[in-house]
């Protein structure tokens, strides 16, 4: 586990200023040439302020701490997660879907959305699909204190569990982003963090073939496929791309022999390979 508790806005803003003293140090020939040492500062500055940032974007990364984006590539299972739900109708529409084919996904719903709509909440956990955790009003943990950060996890956690009777042990941070405050603020309530190994940009609403392509072209064993049944707390974006996408996805890769499991399962596999 990564233990530095600045966080990434800090770390990024000293090695703006290093990098800026390098710069002027190189400009004003204060180490004479042919050692450009003052450019060289520079560089690596940037190099590693471009190292830290990937570091909290990049799904698969654990510099920061560890978090699960795909399954053991062994076996012939891949899982469908949906982000920023619950939204009728679309969320509605989907599990109409996954019903239809028997299909068990993971959602990782927004606590504002979930108050919303405690009854599709409810639809979900009946279903047998997961529940994980979005953050309450789907902000950007990178930009939040420790204390909004605690509340807009704890309060999602509580909404759920006062529909379903179960609170969530998964999360998926907004767009994924984290630095060391925001995993230590999930293990602090032992909650895993959840990232993606295929996404399809299906928000940008690219069409329905766009989408099921980018989707299946990445598609391998173990693979946690990011799509979204909802629009962030604005729901005022169309989902509908994304509904009939989930049907032709559920179809090309039940016809390539592969099963549709949870995140649950995807992590108990994982957990099972490391004893």
């Amino acid at each position: 586990m990564f233990e530095m508790n600045m966080r990434l806005i800090s770390m990024l803003g000293i090695i703006t200023v290093v990098v800026l003293i390098g710069l002027i140090i190189d400009y004003f020939y204060m180490v004479r040439k042919p050692v450009r040492l003052g450019l060289g500062i520079a560089v690596l500055g940037i190099m590693l302020g471009l190292g830290l940032t990937l570091s909290a974007v990049l799904p698969e990364n654990h510099v920061y701490g560890t978090v699960f984006s795909e399954g053991r590539p062994t076996q012939k299972v891949v899982a469908l997660t949906f982000d920023d739900g619950p939204y009728p109708p679309y969320t509605n529409q989907i599990l109409d879907i996954l019903q239809e084919y028997h299909v068990p996904a993971t959602f990782f719903m927004v606590g504002k959305n979930v108050e919303k709509h405690p009854d599709l909440v409810l639809r979900v956990q009946q279903a047998g699909h997961q529940l994980g955790n979005h953050t309450y009003n789907h902000i950007d943990l990178l930009k939040a204190n420790r204390k909004l950060m605690e509340r807009e996890v704890d309060y999602t956690n509580k909404a759920i569990a006062d529909i379903t009777g179960q609170r969530p042990h998964v999360v998926r941070p907004p767009h994924g982003f984290r630095d060391p405050m925001v995993m230590e603020t999930m293990a602090d309530r032992r909650l895993k963090v959840v990232e993606w190994s295929v996404m399809s940009r299906d928000w940008t609403n690219p069409g329905v073939e766009a989408i099921v392509s980018r989707t299946i072209n990445k598609v391998q064993n173990g693979s946690v496929i990011l799509l979204h049944d909802g629009d962030g707390i604005a729901s005022s974006a169309s989902r509908a791309q994304t509904v009939e996408a989930t049907r032709q996805i559920i179809r090309e890769l039940l016809a390539q022999g592969y099963q549709f499991v949870t995140v649950d399962e995807i992590l108990a596999n994982l957990e099972e390979t490391k004893k």
